[in-house]
């Protein structure tokens, strides 16, 4: 069985007291919250990363892109795949990634806004919104199962 994480970058992996930036002058990227990130994803197990965030539209060579692959990459995490979506529907997104990769099974969403999720009850009960991955919380009063275990695997890290 398959799993993702949906993964946006501003407010998952950065603040807005984020000190560090990027080499084009924008919010950097927080090793510690890279790391709480990977120590989550390995707990949960064989789990594919895909990117959500606007960050997505940037081309690999850019300088701020390669910046993102390697923070990733200290803490051995790898980009699988990017979702193709118009600004404000990434839950329409996200539902045409799952359906060109039907082997995902269970996946969990962090990100810092809303968007058009709650229009999806499939992906509202699995959104974590955070401010800071740290401080992620259920969008849902009733989150799938693999929220509630990706959110414990957050909080032990």
């Amino acid at each position: 069985m398959k799993s993702a994480i949906f993964l946006d970058v501003d407010g998952v992996l950065n603040t807005r007291t984020t000190v560090e930036r990027t080499p084009d002058g924008y919010h950097g990227i927080d090793d510690a919250r890279v790391e709480i990130l990977a120590k989550a994803m390995e707990k949960y197990g064989n789990t594919e990363l895909v990117l959500t965030s606007d960050w997505k539209e940037m081309k690999p060579e850019a300088d701020d892109f390669r910046y993102l692959v390697s923070k990733l990459e200290k803490q051995g995490l790898r980009l699988t795949g990017k979702t193709t979506d118009h600004w404000n529907h990434r839950g329409e997104g996200i539902l045409n990634y799952l359906e060109e990769h039907p082997e995902i099974e269970e996946f969990v969403i962090l990100d810092d806004q809303k968007f058009d999720f709650r229009e999806y009850p499939k992906l509202w009960e699995r959104l974590l919104l955070t401010n800071g991955i740290e401080r992620a919380e259920f969008a849902s009063k009733t989150p799938a199962v693999e929220t509630i275990v990706f959110l414990e695997n957050i909080k032990e890290s």
